[in-house]
């Protein structure tokens, strides 16, 4: 009997550490999550960049109550500094936004846009979200994965030649697995805590939640759109259970491929109209690139087939003037910075 068990446990662990590290799984799913991750990010900043000294500069100390209370340590990251220090560091995290989505350079993209992102928005704890802690969680298990095997630049960039073998490649498949796992288990633990949570509330059994969100003058940016959707009182009340039920069996879901994929594109859909109607189209778009995590990755890459035929010419020159430009800046970078530094050495110094 204890020899039985003792086999079957030693095939399982083989299995598992074979899945683990003989492929690397969803690789269209992990890009797609990159890119909408990195789009979310980019979204955000860009729409406050008029506001981010109220946000979080100088202008923000009607959130210094909020700050003292804090204990996260982020809050130190940016604490004090000038405006102009801060428009450098906000205006940095937008460009390694841009190159995270592009796939250029991803993983240290990734390592500027996780530290920037919490320590600009970790400035202002009374306006943190629920999906900023998923972004940030996102962004962290992102380091492990391999998210820019496709649809990137670096993709584009090791198929010229360039190879990256400092990891051996069991270790980096591996790791990527482990990522990949890691991000899944915390969105279905999202979608399950937002169930949960829901389910307790009288609003959200009655059917009600969502007209009352509607009231809000924050959740109202059409308001002929809110008046609408509040008039239909009985489809408003059905919406309202169906976010509850998508979010509350979201895992139990995660079981069946049939009931996974019709919960999925229900999720993708309740996100999308919370973006729309509520106006949080960055953090419906977070919810909505990590939920795509459990498609199946031969939909994503005939999903990408299919835009890739429909946006070859404008990719193509988006491609080819992002190289020009990198080309010109590191030309400029060897021939100006380098060869200044070098006279300075070799002039200055030597004397």
């Amino acid at each position: 009997m204890g020899r039985r068990v003792a086999e079957k446990t030693g095939g399982a662990r083989g299995r598992a550490v074979h899945w683990l590290t003989s492929t690397r799984h969803a690789p269209h799913a992990v890009a797609a999550a990159r890119i909408g991750v990195g789009l979310a990010v980019l979204g955000l900043l860009a729409t406050n960049f008029g506001n981010r000294q109220m946000w979080v500069g100088d202008a923000s100390l009607w959130a210094e109550p909020n700050r003292a209370v804090s204990r996260f340590p982020e809050i130190a990251l940016l604490d004090g500094v000038s405006a102009d220090i801060l428009t450098a560091i906000y205006v940095l995290v937008m460009l390694a936004a841009v190159a995270f989505v592009l796939g250029w350079r991803a993983k240290a993209a990734n390592v500027v846009l996780l530290v920037g992102f919490i320590a600009v928005t970790g400035q202002n704890p009374l306006l943190s979200a629920a999906s900023d802690n998923l972004l940030r969680i996102a962004l962290l298990w992102l380091l492990l994965v391999r998210a820019a095997d496709v649809w990137s630049l670096d993709a584009a960039r090791l198929e010229g030649g360039e190879a990256d073998q400092a990891v051996p490649e069991w270790l980096r498949t591996g790791l990527h697995n482990i990522g990949l796992i890691g991000l899944g288990t915390q969105v279905a633990l999202a979608y399950l805590a937002g169930g949960l949570d829901k389910v307790a509330q009288t609003s959200w059994q009655q059917g009600t939640a969502l007209y009352s969100t509607l009231q809000l003058p924050e959740f109202r940016p059409f308001p002929w759109l809110a008046d609408l959707l509040g008039s239909a009182t009985v489809p408003l009340a059905l919406v309202t259970w169906s976010v509850l039920v998508v979010q509350l069996f979201f895992v139990p879901s995660l079981l069946r491929p049939f009931t996974r994929d019709l919960f999925v594109v229900a999720a993708i859909v309740v996100n999308v109209l919370f973006g729309v109607v509520l106006a949080t189209p960055w953090s419906a778009l977070v919810v909505i690139a990590l939920t795509g995590l459990f498609l199946s990755d031969e939909k994503w890459e005939g999903l990408g087939f299919l835009l890739g035929d429909l946006t070859a010419p404008v990719t193509d020159r988006v491609v080819d003037a992002w190289y020009a430009v990198v080309d010109r800046v590191e030309d400029w970078w060897f021939r100006y910075v380098l060869g200044a530094v070098d006279w300075v050495r070799f002039t200055v110094l030597r004397r």
